[in-house]
């Protein structure tokens, strides 16, 4: 598939096909390679970054939601 460079204000835009189903305000992050080939990979957000670990926890015990069933093993 080849899709070509065009400028659109300042800036040269690549239109990204359709049919790789990008949303519509997915960042990238850019690199271009020694060899002139752009790599653009979604960017995605660091489940470690920010500050969840300052919040409240709480843990909860699933178990007092389960039912008491009988069993072959008691």
């Amino acid at each position: 598939m080849k899709i070509k460079a065009r400028k659109v204000g300042n800036s040269t835009v690549l239109t990204i096909p359709k049919e790789f189903n990008v949303k519509k305000g997915t960042e990238f992050e850019v690199k271009q390679r020694n060899d002139g080939s752009i790599i653009f990979k979604p960017k995605y957000r660091n489940p470690f970054a920010g500050n969840w670990s300052n919040q409240e926890l709480r843990q909860t015990d699933i178990s007092n939601d389960m039912e008491e069933t009988a069993s072959e093993w008691s």
